[in-house]
């Protein structure tokens, strides 16, 4: 390997352009091809069907083991604790289609932080992040 490729790794240079790009030879300089044909990039596709079932998936994995024992114990019956799971889940999937809405509408990266700063302004941004930092987690 050269001292060039060798110093151009080591500084965090790498080289680019997806699977065609490597590290030129010993004792030659080829260029890798980094036309835009050549570029490895994701689609940014989500249809109505993708964005349900990422939402209905996230609201079943993160409550289907930890929810159920608190409902039994509150509730104390099987039909009841069954009622309130689906009643919670549907609240829950009205706030995932929310910020569904919000991310496709406001293409910024950033989320709650971001979402508040458009609607609100910096004030109320900037004390939701700092609320978030200190009190939440």
């Amino acid at each position: 390997m050269s001292s060039s490729a060798i110093s151009a790794i080591s500084s965090g240079d790498h080289p680019s352009g997806g699977t065609k790009a490597f590290l030129p030879p010993e004792g030659g300089s080829h260029q890798p091809n980094t036309s835009s044909q050549d570029k490895v990039r994701l689609k940014k596709k989500v249809t109505l069907l993708r964005g349900i079932s990422i939402i209905i998936g996230t609201i079943i994995g993160a409550g289907i083991f930890i929810s159920p024992k608190g409902i039994l114990q509150h509730t104390g019956t099987v039909g009841m604790a069954l009622v309130m799971w689906t009643a919670c889940g549907i609240l829950s999937l009205f706030g995932a289609l929310c910020y569904a809405e919000l991310g496709t509408s406001i293409k910024k990266s950033g989320a709650h932080y971001t979402y508040i700063l458009e609607a609100f302004g910096p004030l109320p941004a900037f004390i939701r992040v700092w609320v978030e930092l200190i009190v939440i987690r």
